[in-house]
């Protein structure tokens, strides 16, 4: 018994030694079971969206998808269209779908707006901008924060801070068929001794935004409920 004791001791004195450097704390959930598929679909890469424009900073909003709450942020110049592109690569090689890219939903879009006298919700836009497209299925994201690090890999005066979530619609029907969210912000291993995998990954450093959004986002498509025959490229 005292044996076991001072075996615990042993561990917790040499994990003393790293708790000041950098872990993480991430949540994903998947809400929606495995789609079921034979064939090839077609799919619509919808572009994310900055949800931070249109709700503001620092207030809890809601997805207009899945109605899941998110804590908005600073939102990084350009970082739609890079996680877009970031969604895009890692999904061109599967070879049960084909990819229709984001750019040609923006025409689209601009025509079914201004067709419509009264206001199309978020789901309404989705479906019917993939059915002009021709698409089976829509993926679409929000981006919540996407809060750059200040300050360099080994100390940091704040941490870089992300939060998207992606969703699978079917065109048909308008159904929610799948989706799933990322929402961390980076903080020392001594604030989260579970994450001590990440930590060792990430080789105890502070890593950037994007970084951590495509780490998040690789860790989503394994969800994705379509078979990967082909590794995910950065």
């Amino acid at each position: 018994m005292y044996q076991n004791k001072s075996t615990v001791w042993i561990k917790i004195f040499l994990l003393t030694g790293i708790l000041s450097l950098p872990g993480c704390t991430k949540n994903i959930v998947v809400k929606e079971n495995v789609l079921s598929t034979s064939g090839i679909e077609k799919i619509l890469i919808f572009p994310f969206k900055n949800m931070a424009a249109v709700y503001g900073e620092n207030v809890n909003s809601r997805c207009p998808i899945c109605g899941k709450v998110f804590m908005t942020g600073e939102v990084a110049q350009d970082s739609e269209h890079a996680l877009t592109e970031q969604l895009f690569i890692f999904l061109r090689d599967r070879k049960d779908i084909q990819l229709i890219p984001a750019s040609q939903s923006q025409g689209v879009v601009s025509d079914l707006l201004s067709e419509n006298k009264k206001r199309l919700s978020e789901r309404d836009l989705l479906v019917e901008t993939g059915r002009v497209l021709k698409a089976d299925l829509v993926l679409s994201g929000y981006i919540f924060r996407f809060r750059e690090r200040v300050g360099g890999k080994y100390s940091v005066d704040l941490p870089a801070s992300v939060a998207f979530d992606i969703h699978l619609i079917r065109v048909a029907d308008g159904r929610l068929l799948w989706n799933d969210h990322f929402d961390e912000t980076q903080r020392p291993l001594s604030e989260n001794l579970f994450q001590l995998g990440s930590f060792l990954q990430r080789k105890a450093r502070w890593i950037t935004a994007n970084e951590m959004a495509v780490s998040g986002l690789k860790d989503i498509l394994k969800s994705f409920p379509f078979s990967n025959k082909a590794e995910p490229k950065h």
